[in-house]
């Protein structure tokens, strides 16, 4: 008698078992690192914020010595050398910016309903 190569109803309900532990075991670690990504998402927005924050502080700095001033800027006048209102989009990431501080301005970059902050201080003068 011939021995047919088919599978069994027994090997195939084994077979989806194992492969429905392995999906409950990897789903909780696959939103993790979806979240963990989003997060990483939102920070690169804060960062890249805190660069073009640095670059509009040396553009008030210089036009502040040009006009016969002492170099004194404030975090008003560095965001307004942004050019930004604020929020700002980077990429896919919103940032907010906060410069009730003269010193100091507050960033939180928001992407996918994760967030995080940032703060850019004024360089000493």
């Amino acid at each position: 008698m011939k021995r047919s190569s088919n599978f069994t109803l027994v090997e195939i309900i084994a077979v989806l078992l194992v492969i429905a532990i392995l999906a409950a075991v990897a789903a909780p670690k696959f939103v993790s690192i979806a979240d963990q990504a989003r997060e990483g998402v939102a920070q690169a927005g804060v960062n890249e914020a805190k660069a073009s924050l640095s670059v509009a502080y040396a553009k008030a700095y210089l036009a502040d010595i040009k006009n016969g001033g002492d170099g004194a800027v404030n975090s008003a006048e560095v965001f307004t050398a942004t050019g930004f209102t604020s929020p700002v989009t980077f990429g896919d990431v919103s940032v907010a910016f906060n410069t009730s501080n003269e010193t100091q301005i507050t960033l939180i970059g928001t992407y996918d309903s994760k967030t995080a902050n940032g703060n850019w201080n004024v360089p000493v003068q």
